[in-house]
């Protein structure tokens, strides 16, 4: 993914303000841990916010998803019932699902989290294309992100205890001209919702708003390269 960053020639004291901010954003995003298994909290991902920023999460927001219980659905008024296509394998349902680690990356400008999610259920359920990625404050509620979505959209099946990853590749890379704190305000979680599902997966963490994309991988069977 590219990012584009401003002018940082305009004089020998900027240079080095910016530089020693953009290798601590860097050594943070390389030091990314998610590291419990996850499950869904109760709750539905009900409106979408208008998308305008990004976020990264940093060396101090180790992902902490429950490890040990179910997901759950709540009930909704908008919820897209379960699907079964031709093939006649139902797309997965959170309830269906748990959620964790499986490494992270660390690139010029910006950091890649990569999320496992394995089928917890008796029977053999489908993924189809691309989750719902939504990052929150501390109360719960959405923050505006702009998501790309990378790679081709595919379905992927899995068998009972089957797994498939995704990747979360977002900006870290502030202002030159920011004299704050970069990347303010942080959001308190990752909420990951499976196509066509309700409810939600949570990673929580400093997951720090930067200004640009949150590009989201496909889903691909097995495990991804950095587990």
């Amino acid at each position: 993914m590219t990012t584009g960053t401003a002018d940082l020639t305009r004089d020998p004291a900027t240079r080095r303000r910016t530089g020693r901010r953009l290798a601590a954003l860097a050594a943070g995003a390389a030091a990314l841990a998610l590291t419990a298994c996850g499950a869904a909290r109760e709750g539905t991902s009900a409106t979408a916010p208008t998308p305008t920023a990004s976020a990264t999460p940093t060396a101090s927001a180790a992902a902490a998803v429950s490890a040990t219980s179910p997901a759950r659905e709540a009930p909704s008024a908008t919820a897209r019932p379960t699907t079964r296509p031709a093939s006649g394998t139902p797309d997965c349902r959170t309830a269906d699902l748990s959620m964790a680690s499986a490494g992270s990356s660390g690139h010029a400008g910006s950091g890649t989290a990569y999320l496992a999610l394995a089928n917890r259920s008796g029977g053999r359920c489908a993924l189809a294309g691309f989750p719902d990625i939504r990052l929150v404050d501390a109360a719960g509620r959405a923050l505006p992100v702009r998501v790309r979505h990378h790679l081709a959209a595919h379905r992927v099946v899995l068998a009972p205890g089957g797994t498939a990853w995704t990747a979360v590749t977002v900006s870290h890379v502030p202002s030159a001209d920011d004299e704050g704190a970069p990347c303010d305000p942080p959001a308190a979680a990752l909420r990951l919702t499976p196509p066509g599902g309700a409810g939600y997966l949570a990673a929580e963490g400093a997951w720090r708003a930067c200004g640009g994309t949150v590009e989201v991988d496909s889903f691909t069977a097995g495990r991804p390269p950095a587990a």
